[in-house]
């Protein structure tokens, strides 16, 4: 009450006042409301109240109560910050040599053991397998050449028919030519045009002989070359049948060997267990002995 009558009392006399004697009074005031200092005492020996845990937020509530957050919901910064920023910077310094460190030494691995990854062995095919890969490698290398000579036969037909077409062209021509000149003559440049088609058909008419002489031979290569890839590969073939006959040979020799080691483990087998069975018999009876003498 005292405190309220002041500060009413204040607010009165502030109306009238200047500025400097309104700021003496609100210090007044303030000085006044405060109350006085309490007295120096002996310290309390009363049982003091332990602080209370601030209760956790319900699910879907923020710790101000709200179920949205505000600024003091936010987390106050505690400690050093250079000491924690110092702590972390070491951590990340360690993490960073020791990548170092596994980078050098995997160059150092990768270097020590170049030759190793230089030279890898083939895989270890077996003979059959390699066999297979042969005729494999074979038959697509026959399928390459067929394919180069279809081809090689289509561009020299497609060659042939534009030549072909191009001499009958010039034979209707030179036909053309020929009847205008029995008929009313011709004049300087069809008469050279007339020689030149004259000399392109005969031209014409070697190169066709050439180039049957020259496909004849053709076909006469392909077949003695057909022949002896035919004689080859029978060869190879023939070869191939041998040292599969050898393998199947050497490889029944084996299992006539295993066959007779696995007979003869299975003999010293047998021979041990009667053995087992023969001693067995003899301890029994030995103690047979012994039971009936000490029954005697």
């Amino acid at each position: 009450m005292y405190r309220l009558l002041m500060a009413t009392t204040a607010t009165r006399f502030q109306r009238g006042m200047s500025a400097s004697g309104k700021l003496l009074l609100l210090n007044a005031t303030r000085y006044l409301s405060k109350g006085p200092a309490p007295k120096a005492g002996k310290p309390s020996t009363a049982p003091k109240c332990k602080p209370v845990p601030v209760p956790p937020p319900k699910p879907g509530y923020f710790p101000s109560g709200g179920m949205h957050a505000v600024f003091s919901d936010l987390p106050m910064p505690e400690g050093d910050f250079m000491q924690a920023w110092a702590a972390k910077n070491s951590k990340y310094n360690m993490f960073m040599l020791s990548g170092l460190l596994a980078l050098i030494g995997s160059l150092y691995l990768s270097y020590m053991t170049l030759e190793m990854y230089a030279s890898v062995p083939d895989y270890p095919y077996t003979e059959e397998e390699q066999e297979e890969f042969e005729i494999e490698a074979e038959r697509l290398q026959e399928e390459k050449e067929a394919r180069e000579q279809r081809h090689q036969d289509a561009v020299e037909v497609a060659e042939t028919a534009r030549r072909a077409r191009l001499a009958r062209e010039a034979m209707v021509r030179e036909s053309a030519l020929m009847n205008k000149d029995m008929d009313g003559g011709l004049d300087a440049k069809e008469a050279a045009e007339l020689q030149k088609l004259a000399t392109e058909r005969e031209a014409y008419a070697e190169w066709e002989k050439e180039e049957a002489k020259r496909l004849a031979e053709k076909a006469k290569e392909r077949k003695e070359a057909e022949k002896e890839k035919a004689k080859a590969k029978a060869e190879r073939d023939k070869e191939r049948e041998k040292k599969r006959k050898e393998r199947e040979k050497v490889l029944k020799k084996e299992e006539a060997e295993r066959e007779k080691e696995r007979e003869k483990a299975r003999k010293e087998r047998e021979k041990s267990r009667k053995e087992e069975e023969k001693q067995k018999a003899k301890e029994k009876a030995e103690k047979e002995k012994a039971k009936k003498a000490l029954m005697a």
